[in-house]
């Protein structure tokens, strides 16, 4: 009897291992690999984002800064400017400049007094050159159907919040520009939007762009 219970262990099957089952292995090996493959497309995707949110940099901040005072002298807007913010010196009107401090796609929002119209909130993004391109055509009069348009058609409280959580810079406008300054303002627009607004009169403005 013992004998025969030995025998008949000895030629009992050996349990198998859960793997050597062909179809479960192969399931295992397909979810080892998808997660294997789907490793490089999580990394790009979080790359991605990362680059689609940016922070400003005193670069970029200084391009915005420069794209606001052009389109001020390319349009001849200077002499709007008199006597409406503090001068730290004679002829120089310096204004507050509220940047959205992160970028994305390129592309953020500026708040700041761009006179005869008033306080406007206008998106920019920046072009190839890295030059900062700011949106809407003034000549258009920042209409509250506009996204980019004046901040007294917008929610004060919104105002105000973007106000106290955004970078705080500003900007400077000259009475009397050199023409040196005036004329590299204009090229910049020309490469900005691809017209300059110099000397057109207000009437041929409104076909954009003028001809």
């Amino acid at each position: 009897m013992d004998r025969f219970e030995l025998r008949e262990e000895a030629t009992r099957p050996f349990p198998q291992p859960a793997f050597t089952s062909t179809r479960r292995y192969l399931r295992c090996v397909a979810v080892v690999l998808a997660i294997i493959l789907a490793c490089p497309f999580v990394r790009i995707g979080a790359a991605q984002q990362a680059r689609s949110q940016t922070v400003l940099d005193k670069i970029k901040i200084q391009a915005i800064i420069l794209a606001v005072e052009d389109e001020i002298y390319d349009r001849s807007y200077q002499k709007q400017f008199y006597d409406v913010g503090p001068e730290p010196q004679p002829g120089d009107t310096r204004l507050p400049l509220y940047i959205e401090p992160t970028l994305k796609n390129r592309e953020g929002a500026v708040i700041y007094k761009l006179l005869p119209y008033g306080e406007v909130i206008r998106h920019f993004h920046f072009d190839h050159q890295g030059l900062a391109v700011l949106e809407g055509d003034p000549s258009s009069g920042f209409r509250p159907t506009q996204p980019n348009t004046m901040t007294l058609y917008m929610d004060d409280d919104d105002v105000c919040r973007w106000k106290h959580t955004w970078l705080r810079t500003h900007f400077d406008v000259f009475d009397n520009p050199a023409p040196g300054r005036v004329a590299q303002a204009i090229e910049r627009q020309k490469h900005r939007i691809g017209y300059s607004a110099h000397g057109v009169p207000a009437r041929e403005l409104r076909k954009f762009p003028p001809r």
